[in-house]
């Protein structure tokens, strides 16, 4: 692994993967001086000769998404974060370790890849479901149990990094607050090669359930399983539940995150809603892209820094952000939502709701008011400001996708 780290031809990899992401330009020059450094050579030696010069991580508490609950993170300097950002990309060397059926974190594969393949997959209409979700994983790995993961999986591979990875999660140290306090850090969620541990941490359930079930999936915590008859279902879904429980961990006791669904019976898996052939974005996004939007029109609205000159600014302002919300940045190579989500949907009902919603949104901005009083500004009012359908760009983005499927088929 740093052998790999000090290569100049992944180091330019990674910079051009860093460079079309959604991030500040200063961060990715701050990147680029000290990848180009003497210094971050001397300290990718440093490490591979044994010397963890690391500072204590910090520890914070963020705001949830949208809500009110608070996410733990930790953060080193920023050079070291950015050793630990090239040190995750190398890694990605390993993904074979993970079954095909792990999902999360790995290049070119995406949760999209498995709900594609459930939206195609007629047998798995007939199946019986059991999912659970697992509740604060990040937080929730015992270090030591996660050690042991390591050094099983990639001692012989990787002895150096096992050993600095050894060294990295069993300080129990870390600064909160200023001070400087003891306690468990888990798998330091937050700080970048945190994927590579979630994904390697539940690997004896990913083996063990595998060949019981029709189909497996699992994106970091969240796990499917798709079975012939519901007593299978509830047998790999306790099964599932004794190794998450040995591991530390506990599942979410929400009968929408974790039971046992008959064939046709709808139910949700990250963000998507399923039932039958049909599919649509579950209720759970809606709310959470609902508040956003709302959270979102309640500062452009108030406007304390006089930063707009007109409602009609304001509403261009709110327009510009929801479109980068549902279809990405210009010039960034992320995967956009609209992206991720109209290849999967079969039904447009929570498009709609979404743009409903907007609208309602952008005219409260434009009036000052959440009534009916606000639809005196007709629907090519805002199309003039800059509104766009989600439901009008789902169509046709169907629409040129089958017509691309017709002419491949022709030629």
């Amino acid at each position: 692994m740093f052998e790999k780290m000090l290569d100049p031809d992944r180091i330019e990899d990674f910079l051009e993967f860093r460079g079309g992401r959604q991030i500040q330009d200063f961060r990715v020059a701050k990147m680029l001086a000290y990848l180009k450094s003497d210094d971050y050579i001397k300290d990718v030696k440093r490490l591979l000769a044994g010397d963890y010069y690391f500072s204590l991580p910090v520890k914070k508490l963020i705001p949830k998404g949208y809500t009110n609950r608070k996410r733990t993170v930790y953060h080193f300097t920023e050079n070291e974060m950015t050793l630990l950002r090239m040190m995750s990309f190398v890694m990605h060397d390993y993904e074979a370790l993970y079954p095909k059926e792990v999902y999360s974190f790995k290049k070119g594969i995406s949760a999209k890849n498995f709900i594609c393949r459930v939206s195609t997959d007629k047998r798995l209409r007939n199946m019986f479901v059991a999912k659970t979700d697992i509740a604060d994983y990040g937080n929730s790995i015992d270090p030591d149990i996660l050690i042991g993961c390591l050094q099983r999986e990639l001692a012989q591979q990787e002895p150096e990094a096992v050993a600095f990875f050894t060294w990295l999660l069993s300080r129990g140290k870390y600064i909160f607050e200023g001070k400087e306090t003891e306690g468990n850090t888990a798998a330091l969620p937050g700080i970048p090669i945190h994927n590579f541990f979630t994904n390697l941490y539940l690997l004896e359930a990913d083996r063990y359930l595998i060949p019981k079930c029709v189909a497996y999936a699992r994106y970091s915590d969240d796990i499917i399983m798709y079975c012939r008859t519901r007593q299978e279902a509830e047998d790999n879904l306790k099964d599932l539940h004794e190794i998450i429980h040995r591991l530390g961990l506990r599942h979410h006791e929400d009968p929408h995150k974790t039971n046992v669904f008959s064939p046709g019976e709808p139910y949700d898996y990250l963000g998507i809603a399923f039932e039958g052939a049909q599919i649509d974005i579950a209720e759970t996004s809606l709310k959470k892209l609902k508040r956003k939007m709302r959270i979102r029109t309640k500062r452009i609205g108030l406007d304390k820094n006089k930063t707009h000159t007109s409602p009609q600014d304001k509403a261009r302002h709110l327009i510009r952000l929801n479109r980068g919300t549902f279809f990405g940045r210009p010039g960034s190579s992320d995967l956009s939502w609209t992206q991720w989500a109209f290849p999967v949907i079969t039904r447009t009902d929570g498009l709609h709701e979404l743009d409903l919603y907007n609208q309602h949104c952008i005219r409260y901005v434009l009036t000052g008011k959440w009534s009916d009083a606000q639809y005196r500004i007709s629907y090519e009012e805002l199309k003039a400001l800059g509104y766009v359908s989600l439901v009008r760009t789902y169509y046709a983005y169907k629409e040129e996708n089958d017509l691309a499927k017709r002419k491949e088929t022709n030629e």
